[in-house]
């Protein structure tokens, strides 16, 4: 059963990974129309000013893996009741539109929170405020790790997509534990590995 279930997350990666490249190219011809684009930087490989869209791509094939995903009868339970991922995905959509603390306190104040921290050989467990706030504070530093590094050509992309595919692993297992084996963070995890997949595609050199 344990495979069949696999398979479900792998299916939600690929259709996270085909939307986003399949919409990619269409993100790609409105940003030069609009001029959405960003100069060359000292430390970039290009030599012509770069669409700055293609996260928009991303959050669709993202979208639209959510909404098949919440239609399976496997992952149904993750949504029924359950307004985590909708949060995470109203914040992934508001981020390309708003600051990024607020929105970043906007999904810990979802549910999507860090409620305990390692500490030596155990683990404490942190108040609401203060776990609220070390969750925002880990978003906003994330994204902007990831935006730090960027520089080439389907570096962050990439980075990001290793790393989802490690914290898919991880997260797997864990649920393994679980009656259902379906769990939220996986799925974030496969749908994120699949659009930073479907991205590449489109961001080999020279992007």
């Amino acid at each position: 059963r344990w495979t069949r279930r696999m398979r479900i997350y792998l299916l939600i990666a690929a259709i996270a990974g085909g939307v986003t490249w399949l919409v990619t190219p269409l993100i790609r011809h409105v940003a030069i129309e609009i001029g959405a684009v960003g100069e060359v930087r000292a430390r970039d490989v290009h030599t012509i000013p770069t669409p700055r869209m293609g996260g928009l791509g991303m959050l669709i094939g993202f979208a639209v893996a959510t909404v098949f995903a919440s239609r399976l009868p496997f992952l149904s339970g993750l949504f029924n009741g359950n307004y985590q991922m909708w949060v995470i995905l109203a914040g992934g959509i508001m981020l390309k539109l708003a600051g990024q603390l607020l929105i970043s306190v906007f999904v810990a104040w979802g549910g999507l929170q860090i409620i305990s921290l390692p500490l030596g050989g155990s683990l404490i467990t942190a108040s609401p405020s203060l776990s609220m706030a070390i969750t925002a504070f880990l978003i906003v530093a994330s994204i902007n790790a990831v935006n730090f590094v960027d520089g080439l050509d389907g570096l962050a992309a990439g980075i990001v997509a290793i790393g989802g595919i490690a914290f898919a692993a991880y997260s797997y297992i864990i649920a393994r534990s679980s009656p259902s084996y379906a769990s939220l963070a996986t799925l974030i995890d496969v749908m994120m590995v699949g659009i930073c997949v479907g991205f590449l595609l489109h961001n080999w050199h020279p992007a």
